[in-house]
């Protein structure tokens, strides 16, 4: 069924990896309900400074002003995603990717991840990568680590696991 198959490549963490990792698998947010939330807090905040609800106004003022940091929050959901990768323990770090007949495996510092090919329930294919989908999970692969033949072998044994 399948045959011996070895692979091994090592890449950096760095901020050029780190954001085409963001961009391949971030999903879309849709302009109205991506700040709901803080259109919500924003009408409670001025309905209880309007009407006087409460004794003072802090607490309406304290939801305004967290609508506000609500919706820095969607704007700049990038930028600060790779600000914490950037300089997060992790950053500039060495990973060892090995991909063979049994599965996938990552190996960076103490941590080490295997993959079987029957663990991942969909094998999305972007221009840039893979997007592996475990269940809720979510692992991307850079094709610029990767050679032709590697790329066919993932595609091949994840079609293979899941015909059988």
């Amino acid at each position: 069924m399948s045959k011996e198959f070895d692979f091994t490549t090592e890449y950096t963490l760095d901020k050029t990896f780190l954001a085409e990792c963001y961009d391949q698998t971030s999903q879309p947010v849709e302009f109205p309900k991506a700040y709901l939330k803080g259109v919500l807090f924003l009408i409670f905040g001025v309905v209880l400074l309007e009407f006087e609800l409460l004794p003072n106004g802090y607490v309406g003022w304290f939801f305004i002003v967290l609508s506000v940091v609500e919706a820095c929050s969607v704007y700049f959901k990038r930028t600060w995603w790779l600000w914490r990768q950037t300089f997060g323990t992790k950053s500039s770090s060495k990973v060892v990717l090995q991909v063979g007949s049994n599965g996938m495996s990552y190996k960076s510092g103490k941590n080490t991840r295997s993959i079987a090919w029957s663990e991942i329930d969909q094998l999305q294919q972007t221009d840039l990568g893979f997007i592996l989908h475990m269940g809720k999970q979510r692992q991307y692969v850079s094709k610029s680590c990767l050679n032709d033949e590697v790329i066919a072998f993932i595609v091949e044994q994840h079609a293979a696991s899941k015909s059988n």
